[in-house]
Parts: structure tokens; sequence; C-alpha cells
């Protein structure tokens, strides 16, 4: 699968980029933290969110609810929607991704009830699914691949 193989290639690139950070100075990691802040200037999320229009299955409580979603980041996901949703209640979610032969089984919470929809934050994921994820959206908003 050659996604896994470019997943583990950044892996061993980010492991890389830790070990050569922990070898700085105290003060030159603050240095290379401050780098690393402006190449990331006017980013408020930690992850990069996509419009997306990719169906998804969320289970709440006993029900099930088949919509598709507004925009995906790798750490959650707003889904279009409608009804009465209590924050905080714990959710399942199931979506699939281009590239990627198995769909997405997540557990998640609903942090966000709006009139039209409702943003789930992803627990318990884990960091390869996350990187996964993250990987998949970067590539995507590349202007020459397209997601929905």
């Amino acid at each position: 699968m050659p996604h896994k193989r470019m997943v583990e290639t950044d892996m061993k690139m980010l492991d890389e980029i830790i070990k050569r950070v922990r070898n700085l100075t105290h003060d030159q990691q603050k240095e290379m933290l401050e780098i690393l802040k402006g190449l990331q200037a006017g980013k408020q999320r930690d992850y990069p969110r996509l419009e997306a229009k990719t169906d998804i299955d969320v289970v709440v409580g006993d029900r099930v609810i088949q919509t598709d979603a507004r925009d995906i980041s790798a750490s959650g996901i707003y889904i279009n929607t409608s009804g009465k949703f209590e924050i905080n209640k714990s959710v399942r979610v199931v979506f699939s991704v281009p590239g990627i032969d198995k769909p997405f089984k997540l557990q998640g919470m609903i942090v966000r009830v709006e009139q039209d929809g409702l943003a789930i934050k992803f627990k318990n994921i884990t960091p390869y699914f996350k990187k996964i994820l993250d990987d998949i959206i970067w590539e995507s908003n590349n202007p020459d691949d397209n997601f929905s």
C-alpha cells in the first residue's frame, strides 16, 4: 500500500527532526520553536481543515445518523444535521477517505451544536491514524487534488 510507505517515511523524518532538536541547546530549541511558529503564523488550529462532502454515519446513543461532513481535520469533523443534541455526548463515527481501503471507525464527542450541524472532536485516536488523516488533508488541500 503506497500510502502506508509514505506514512512510514514521514514518521522516520519526524523521528529524525525530533532527535536533532533534542540535541540542540535550550536557547537553540527556543529559537527553533520561534521559527516553527513563524512558519505556521495565522493558523489557529493544530490541524488544517478540509472542506469535504464525504458520507458519514454517526451513532449517538441509539440513533444512527447518515449524513455528510462539511469539513474534517485530524482532530475532528463537522457534520450537516439538525435535531437536538447534547454537548459532551459520546458518539461513534464511520467514514471513508480517498486512498484508504478501510473506513475510519472512531470515537468522538460532540463539542458544538449549531442549527445546521454539529462539531465532533475525535477521542482516543492513535497517532498513526491522526497522521494518516492529517496527510490526506494536507494532500487534498493541494489544488491538484480533490477530496469531495
